[in-house]
């Protein structure tokens, strides 16, 4: 894989096609997630594949709580799309951090450790993704459910992103980005 032209390449993708990825293949990505760097190498990323009837089970837990957000008139903001997005996708992939609610001396840095960590996995995940030319969304608008999706999987740990995976049925224009100038201070 060229991995410049990989990143320069890459798209979040909103629509896929009606095709089912091979579980080698989801494996193989995986085992490409779990080679990131990891801050005091903690590793402290965990996977949760949901596909077929368990995906649709996650996408109507969603469905349900945007109901409720919006019987509520609590905003929502992308988070129907997200639902059609999962929905679309061939698999999701829930992506936890397994040490934030059980160690007792868990403290802010830790947790940003493990965060930029989990992070640096989500990214390896997306781009050996892309070379086997499927498309992924990160996904962080399951926090508008977080705890009724821990609850539903009887999970303890900290949900942090779903990645949905799929082929690609778009293909969007690239993202307009912040110059290089505008991030970025030479000292």
């Amino acid at each position: 894989m060229d991995v410049i032209r990989a990143i320069e390449e890459r798209r979040s993708i909103r629509k896929f096609q009606d095709k089912t990825v091979p579980k080698d293949i989801i494996e193989k990505i995986l085992e490409s997630a779990i080679k990131a760097p990891s801050g005091k190498n903690r590793q402290p990323w965990r996977f949760i594949v949901l596909q077929n009837n368990k995906k649709d089970e996650l996408v109507s837990i969603m469905k349900d709580a945007l109901n409720q957000h919006n019987e509520r008139n609590k905003p929502t903001g992308s988070f129907e799309l997200s639902i059609n997005s999962i929905n679309e996708a061939s698999a999701v992939v829930l992506v936890f951090n397994a040490f934030s609610n059980f160690e007792e001396d868990y403290n802010h840095y830790r947790w940003l450790t493990d965060t930029q960590s989990i992070g640096a996995a989500i990214q390896t995940l997306i781009l050996a993704a892309q070379d086997f030319k499927l498309g992924t969304l990160w996904i962080c608008d399951i926090f508008h459910c977080n705890k009724e999706i821990c609850s539903w999987l009887n999970c303890k740990e900290e949900l942090v992103a779903a990645v949905a995976i799929g082929y690609p049925n778009q293909s969007p224009y690239p993202r307009p980005r912040k110059s290089l100038d505008e991030v970025t201070k030479w000292i």
